[in-house]
């Protein structure tokens, strides 16, 4: 069964910068005003995740599913979990194969963040 292309975990290594109210990319020596913005770890889940803990067991593939259908070329989400979800994997390769990448940002144990792109100059 063929998986998701695993993209380079480099980036798990550096906290995500979150922009704080005032703006600016949080680097501080660029004159932007960064140098207060907020850091958050690559475990927080973030509002904007779809955390997967939320969702009814019932629907929760299929709403995923849905999910990452709806992405346009170039576009991205990242799903939240407190497991590894190697069977949702498979799956969206089998559904979309060549079409999507998968890049953990954090992997357990309590939390798991993936990013799911849609491959750039991909058909939907």
């Amino acid at each position: 069964m063929d998986m998701l292309p695993l993209v380079s975990s480099a980036a798990t290594t550096e906290p995500a910068v979150v922009e704080s109210a005032g703006g600016g990319c949080g680097c501080g020596g660029c004159g932007c005003g960064g140098a207060g913005a907020a850091v958050a770890e690559l475990t927080d889940v973030l509002a904007t995740d779809l955390d997967a803990r939320l969702l009814d067991r019932s629907v929760r593939h299929d709403t995923i599913i849905a999910a990452v259908a709806a992405l346009a070329p170039g576009e991205s989400l990242v799903l939240a979990n407190d497991h590894d979800p190697k069977p949702l994997r498979a799956r969206l390769a089998e559904l979309e194969p060549g079409q999507l990448t998968w890049d953990y940002l954090a992997e357990g144990p309590e939390i798991f963040r993936i990013q799911i792109a849609r491959v750039t100059g991909s058909c939907c």
